[in-house]
């Protein structure tokens, strides 16, 4: 593929926390650069930063990132398609990605050159042919008022291919061979019953070995350290409306949280 996603990041206050759990939950393995003020970890083929919340930042998953064959490319097809999107280079001190992106609708991501760029290293030793394991990253999810021209954009520069999902899982999915990036409607109608969620962001999602036996280790951990344990989706009128909605928009088999409440979307096929 021209194209791999292979970061993403969260922002949050507990970030080490946050890292614990990846780690403990998923299987997730710390990257040998060890960033003191952002950890890294890895599934193998994907790397996860996480980030301190920073003052005027908002906490939550907040971006991704793409490496690909050739940046010129991409900053040729941005150019000559679609002009509502833009790159700015990144300061030196950022070893993670050479460039920082919006689609159309302004939704963040980094992007990074395979072998010329060395700073796409960092994640080469976290996520690049690093090894294969039973619970990975599979997704990655936005929602954007213009969901089909951002697909259509992620599509023409970085030559993602159209997935088919289950027929009731709404918006446009899009693979790099691995990871799907998928692109989810967002507009004010679709929040009733409960809080306005924002336009960006929505979701990451994980394949496990065997959904049952997933469900009872989350037990176990969290029985074992209460400061691991998910936030509970549902159990009033109002998060019960969002539990469903994260059912319904997400596609996968179950669905959870990070302890952050961050959303997170589980499937074993």
């Amino acid at each position: 593929m021209f194209a791999q996603i292979n970061h993403v990041a969260i922002i949050s206050h507990n970030y080490n926390t946050l890292t614990k759990f990846y780690e403990a939950v998923f299987g997730l393995k710390y990257s040998s650069f060890r960033l003191v003020d952002a950890p890294i970890c890895s599934d193998g083929y994907v790397g996860m930063q996480l980030i301190p919340r920073r003052d005027g930042y908002v906490g939550g998953i907040d971006h991704f990132g793409v490496v690909v064959d050739d940046i010129d490319v991409v900053l040729e097809r941005m150019q000559k398609k679609h002009s509502k999107a833009n790159i700015v280079k990144r300061p030196s001190t950022r070893p993670f990605a050479a460039y920082s992106g919006h689609d159309p609708d302004g939704n963040v991501f980094d992007l990074a050159q395979k072998k010329n760029d060395t700073r796409v290293d960092l994640y080469k030793d976290a996520a690049s042919n690093g090894w294969a394991q039973d619970r990975y990253f599979n997704k990655f999810a936005i929602r954007t008022p213009n969901a089909e021209a951002c697909a259509e954009f992620y599509a023409d520069v970085f030559e993602l291919q159209p997935v088919n999902r289950k027929s009731d899982a709404p918006g446009y999915h899009l693979t790099d061979g691995r990871m799907t990036l998928s692109i989810l409607p967002w507009s004010i109608p679709l929040f009733g019953g409960m809080s306005i969620k924002r336009p960006g962001p929505d979701h990451m999602g994980f394949h496990v070995e065997n959904l049952d036996a997933f469900k009872k280790h989350v037990a176990e951990v969290a029985g074992a350290n209460p400061y691991l344990a998910p936030v509970p989706l549902g159990g009033s009128p109002e998060s019960d409306v969002r539990k469903n909605f994260l059912a319904a928009q997400a596609g996968g088999k179950w669905q959870m949280t990070d302890p952050d409440g961050n959303w997170l979307d589980i499937t074993d096929e």
